[in-house]
This record gives structure tokens, C-alpha cells and sequence, in this order.
């Protein structure tokens, strides 16, 4: 006879986040975490917890996207590239 002994697996989930991003920006960011040795996974993982942990400020760029948003409501379309300088955001 065997005898049975039960184990607890802990298992860990991962969850998927799908967003469209400039093709040339990914691009850029995947060159750049590959020479740190790093994943663009790992990369947006960190930012992501360091924004949970209040680590990194997002207001200004909230503050910029708004200001374009006023512009595009009072008809001053902006065009990506001009909105891409303003907010300094180098491809």
C-alpha cells in the first residue's frame, strides 16, 4: 500500500495588459531594455508597479494630455508629431 501525501501548489497568475503604442516608440523602448539586459515586459512591469507604489509621478504628462485634449475640443488639432514634441517624448 502507498501511502498518499498531499501538496500545496501556490501558483503565481499572470495577467495580460494589450494597448496600442507607436510602433517606432516600442521599438525604441525594446532596444533600450535589451541593452539594460531587461525585457520590455519586465521594463513596463516596473514602471507599472513603481506608479502603484507612488514612485513614479505621472501628473505632468496627465497634465499635458489634457491641455492637447482642450486644444483638440476648440479645434486646434494638434498633429502627432507636434504633440509627441510637446510633451517631449523623444522616438
Amino acid at each position: 500500500m502507498t501511502a498518499y501525501i498531499p501538496r500545496i501548489y501556490y501558483v503565481h497568475m499572470n495577467t495580460k495588459i494589450i494597448f496600442n503604442t507607436d510602433t517606432k516608440l516600442k521599438a525604441a523602448a525594446q532596444k533600450k531594455a535589451r541593452k539594460q539586459g531587461l525585457t520590455l515586459s519586465a521594463v513596463l512591469n516596473f514602471a507599472t508597479r513603481a506608479y502603484v507604489n507612488d514612485t513614479i509621478e505621472i501628473d505632468v504628462i496627465a497634465r499635458d494630455l489634457a491641455h492637447a485634449r482642450e486644444q483638440i475640443r476648440q479645434g486646434k488639432f494638434v498633429t502627432h508629431d507636434e504633440l509627441v514634441k510637446e510633451l517631449g517624448i523623444k522616438l
